[in-house]
């Protein structure tokens, strides 16, 4: 049964790409924002689905699912990514910029999810590699209530 809920997401990115000298040190970047969504929980599956409006007016639309402590995130807009999240594992994953695919490597350092019907949390720090080389080092919170629970 689907479930209208709220959505708060906070992002923590620190962006090696962004390094202008080798000696100067990234500085991470944190976002914080809110959707409406909605949720649907099967046993040990939790499954949401948000649409994500940026800064830009760029829109896409987010699929969280959640399965057995390992998390898969799907965004579709202008820029399409399909991310998996496994404890301790570097997942080969797929990001499409509208010109050509691009391969990256997801490595999971921590995924932690207490998501039920009353909602909950799912928390995931993580590494980004393009072709081998660091890209990001990033930390991904979804926190999630009944929408009729939020005041």
């Amino acid at each position: 049964m689907r479930v209208p809920v709220e959505i708060f997401v906070t992002n923590k990115r620190l962006n090696y790409r962004d390094l202008s000298m080798v000696s100067d040190a990234p500085e991470a970047k944190e976002s914080t924002n809110s959707f409406s969504g909605f949720m649907d929980v099967k046993g040990d599956n939790c499954l949401l689905d948000y649409e994500e409006v940026f800064d830009d007016g760029e829109v896409a639309s987010t699929t969280v699912m959640v399965k057995n402590g390992s998390a898969l995130i799907s965004r579709r807009g202008d820029i399409n990514t399909n991310l998996v999240f496994m404890q301790g594992e570097s997942c080969d994953c797929v990001c499409h910029n509208g010109y050509r695919n691009l391969n990256l490597r997801v490595n999971t350092k921590k995924i932690k999810s207490d998501l039920c019907r009353l909602g909950g949390k799912l928390s995931i720090d993580y590494t980004i590699e393009i072709m081998g080389n660091l890209a990001e080092k990033n930390s991904f919170c979804v926190s999630v209530c009944p929408s009729d629970s939020v005041s």
